[in-house]
């Protein structure tokens, strides 16, 4: 019985100990979001200059191949012109931002079980018009009641993502995704990922929102925000 018993004893013992080394062994993951934010724009003094011959650009691009012809003198001053307004950086600003369940989800679905997935994502911003509670983790596009999207850009659509390759568990922008502000006093309480371009559309994945850490930025029509992100898996 003395021998059964110290058997016994010794095979709760090393199954503890086994257990015990599952235990340490197991290894947490999590996914965060970090942005990247710089506003860019005309020197105060040349706001109200920069501002004109940028929508004379704008009206330049929209013309006819054969206007844009016949308008190449003023089209040339015009650029020469806005190329020699100075330009500063205005702020700049780096945050995470929370990577919502639905991302999550899309993320194990595409990545395990997709086929022939190809990717698709767009930035977007977060304004201060008719914002409560500010971004949480079961936000989807469709239903985010505590914010709302700013889209007082000159972009048609959201801009498009275009990512470097994976490192270290993370994957970073390859460059800028850039807003163009047209709106005066344009305030912007943070941003957000999402898989279809449509301004203000509720439709798609949000992979990622959150908000400044620094508080709201108030904007002026000229300023160009310059919006880097990484999604890291830790």
């Amino acid at each position: 019985m003395t021998e059964i018993r110290a058997e016994f004893s010794h095979g709760l013992s090393v199954q503890g100990a086994s257990i015990g080394r599952g235990v340490e062994a197991i290894e947490q993951s999590k996914a965060i979001g970090r942005y990247g934010v710089e506003c860019i724009g005309p020197v105060e003094e040349f706001r109200s200059q920069y501002v004109l011959l940028r929508d004379r650009i704008l009206v330049f691009k929209q013309m006819s191949k054969v206007r844009k012809f016949l308008q190449r003198t003023n089209i040339a001053k015009t650029l020469s012109e806005f190329a020699t307004i100075p330009i500063e950086i205005k702020w700049h600003e780096a945050f995470d931002n929370l990577v919502t369940t639905a991302g999550k989800n899309d993320m194990l679905d595409k990545y395990l079980a997709g086929s022939s997935y190809t990717a698709a994502w767009y930035v977007l911003l977060i304004g201060s018009t008719s914002y409560t509670t500010g971004a949480a983790v079961t936000d989807t596009m469709a239903s985010h009641g505590g914010w709302a999207e700013d889209v007082e850009y000159s972009q048609a659509a959201r801009p498009t993502t275009a990512w470097s390759a994976a490192a270290a568990g993370s994957k970073a922008l390859s460059s800028a995704a850039v807003f163009s502000i047209n709106g005066d006093g344009t305030t912007i309480k943070g941003c957000g990922l999402n898989s279809v371009a449509t301004k203000s559309g509720t439709t798609g994945t949000l992979f990622s929102a959150g908000l400044f850490t620094g508080g709201d930025k108030v904007l002026a029509n000229g300023d160009t925000l310059n919006v880097s992100y990484t999604a890291t898996l830790t």
